[in-house]
């Protein structure tokens, strides 16, 4: 059996059976794109309310993790939903007024690591589920449904709320008028953490100021990115504002200004 070979690649992944493994490429996918649009967001950022009675961006990680422990009970063992997600998950669950009262001032690793540990226990449970246990009917929302269904809708929901991500980061400072620097960045380790340079674009400002692929960043903006998570590091902001790397170049150390232009 072969592994998926990318994230565009929907087909067999080794340890699990086809249709479970195409429900995961899907939702491996749907993460992804919510990594991405999340990334280098700060407390305030994830916390932000641009409407009062809405969702902050932080309570809609929140949810994501609430949703797929409901699932994982409901399809795993049969078990209730209240119980599962029990008082430490039911604001992320409930989200509204709840939410915004018990979700906030948690930091971008907080969230992350609780979508890696949900999803890495969904990850073991299916390794040991078959097609068979996939699309058997059950019952399902007053109705007849199948877990195939139910897992379509983990994934499906956090597409959904993803949408409401994009429109609260357009609406924060940093990523109006958003500049780009021709870099195509990436965590320097394989635990996720460090930040190098896996592109540096010919005739970008990166390049232009002395930049070059393959630099490992030991500092970005005066933040020691060494041993923090890729993920974490605030990498965007708005044309015209300039940043300042600390790149590692052999046995070369650099300290180089980059500002940001509209794009093109």
């Amino acid at each position: 059996m072969k592994s998926a070979i990318s994230s565009y690649f929907i087909g067999d992944i080794e340890g699990f059976t086809p249709q479970i493994a195409r429900l995961l490429c899907q939702m491996n996918y749907a993460r992804e794109t919510t990594l991405q649009m999340v990334r280098g967001l700060t407390i305030e950022e994830l916390d932000s309310l641009p409407d009062p009675t809405g969702n902050s961006i932080g309570m809609l990680l929140e949810h994501f993790v609430a949703v797929e422990i409901g699932y994982q009970a409901i399809t795993y063992g049969n078990g209730d939903w209240t119980a599962a997600l029990g008082e430490r998950w039911q604001a992320g669950g409930d989200l509204g007024e709840l939410g915004r009262e018990k979700i906030k001032g948690n930091s971008l690793s907080y969230y992350l690591d609780n979508l890696r540990a949900t999803r890495e226990k969904t990850i073991t449970e299916f390794r040991n589920r078959n097609d068979t246990w996939l699309e058997e009917p059950i019952e399902f929302w007053g109705t007849t449904g199948n877990r195939a269904f139910a897992w379509f809708h983990v994934f499906e929901d956090e597409i959904n709320h993803r949408g409401q991500i994009r429109l609260i980061a357009k609406q924060l400072p940093r990523f109006q008028n958003r500049g780009m620097m021709g870099i195509n960045p990436a965590a320097a380790n394989k635990d996720g953490t460090g930040f190098t340079l896996l592109e540096v674009r010919e005739g970008g400002p990166a390049a232009l100021a002395g930049i070059q692929t393959g630099d490992i960043v030991l500092e970005f903006d005066g933040i020691d990115t060494t041993t923090m998570l890729f993920d974490e590091i605030p990498v965007v902001n708005q044309a015209g504002v300039t940043s300042i790397f600390k790149v590692q170049r052999g046995a070369e150390i650099l300290e180089v200004s980059v500002t940001r232009i509209a794009p093109r």
